[in-house]
């Protein structure tokens, strides 16, 4: 999806909003105590459906979905546990869900580039007639938006006590459109003497395969002596797929960040509330692995005059609906919101919609401080 098409999505996203705050107000008395930009307040229950539409909204926006993957064929468990180990994702508990490292968020909370991590499985259905290709789907959304800063293809490798070399050499191709040009990405010599998973290098013909806007990366194995060792098929043991990780980046703006206070009984003034979003409540747990969900949180509370013009505000998702309140002339009151000031990302692994398992932190997810504008 080019950037266009998402700038388009949010704003319609907005004005979807819009008229579904409109309608909501319609139906609250004029003069019912005004806590956030001069609106009535919403009903508890309306308040947090508003809210939860608003999270799926975002994360859709954010991930450069059109909608929410359908996961029709889901990835074999061993195989999944088996490639989260080795990305280091985070922990994987005794039931099988995953738990994410606490520190990512952290670490790319003032980042500047949006980062994803995304693992690849071969795809069977297109194996090579010589049994020794390989071929990884991506989603048709992604392609050019990104820079490619690291691809690595895993491939396992069964032991053998009857080859003839105890070390041997493979060498992994970057098909052409015929099967004579191919381009050598990488190569590595090991031992076969033990069955081993070995990792081959291949940031290069990604980052071609992607720049021309395809959305197939087809490989090509080559092993001396070594290439019935290679597990490149669906048979065999389940955990031992091949498959492929590419760290990616795509360029995302911040806001400049302000504290504020927690909301309690005692604070009527702007101020953060608390909301966990579960991700099993909404029904999209088949396709986002983990987290179980997040604390969305929002603003609220009494902004007076002096307190207005806080910065970095224009940017922010919340002030966007509620100018556009403004805008339209929906509720004329309307003077000064409490909308986020400061946000962090929100470390998210999950499928898209070619099956892949994509891990990235999706920037300003989680509120945490607010303002007036």
């Amino acid at each position: 999806m080019g950037s266009s098409d998402v700038q388009s999505g949010v704003r319609c996203v907005s004005l979807m909003l819009v008229v579904l705050v409109a309608a909501t107000l319609s139906q609250t008395p004029g003069d019912a105590g005004c806590l956030t930009c001069g609106m009535p307040a919403l009903e508890k229950g309306t308040e947090e459906q508003l809210l939860i539409e608003i999270a799926k909204l975002q994360i859709l926006s954010k991930l450069h979905l059109k909608e929410r993957p359908n996961i029709t064929h889901p990835v074999p468990r061993a195989v999944l546990l088996t490639a989260l180990r080795k990305l280091h994702a985070g922990r994987v508990r005794q039931d099988g869900t995953l738990e994410l490292n606490s520190n990512l968020e952290r670490q790319n909370a003032r980042a500047k580039d949006q980062g994803y991590e995304i693992v690849s499985f071969a795809d069977t259905d297109h194996r090579d007639a010589a049994k020794s290709g390989l071929t990884f789907q991506f989603s048709k959304e992604r392609g050019m938006n990104f820079q490619i800063l690291q691809s690595t293809l895993w491939l396992y490798f069964k032991s053998s006590s009857e080859a003839p070399k105890e070390r041997v050499t493979a060498k992994v191709f970057l098909a052409g459109p015929h099967q004579s040009n191919r381009t050598l990405l990488s190569q590595k010599q090991f031992d076969v003497k033990w069955g081993s998973w070995q990792t081959f290098p291949i940031t290069r013909g990604v980052q071609n395969i992607f720049d021309r806007g395809d959305k197939q990366v087809k490989l090509v194995l080559e092993c001396e002596g070594c290439q019935d060792l290679a597990v490149l098929g669906s048979l065999g043991n389940a955990s031992h797929q091949p498959f492929l990780v590419a760290q990616v980046r795509v360029r995302e703006e911040h806001s400049i960040h302000k504290r504020s206070l927690d909301c309690d009984t005692n604070i009527s003034l702007c101020c953060k509330k608390d909301i966990y979003v579960s991700f099993r409540d909404i029904g999209w747990q088949d396709w986002i692995i983990a987290p179980d969900g997040y604390h969305m949180n929002y603003c609220m509370g009494l902004c007076r005059e002096h307190f207005a013009g806080a910065p970095g505000i224009a940017a922010s998702f919340h002030a966007a609906v509620f100018n556009q309140l403004k805008a339209n002339g929906i509720h004329s009151a309307v003077s000064s919101c409490c909308v986020p000031t400061q946000r962090r990302p929100l470390s998210m692994l999950y499928f898209d919609a070619s099956h892949n398992i994509v891990k990235t932190d999706i920037p300003d997810m989680i509120v945490e401080a607010c303002g007036c504008t």
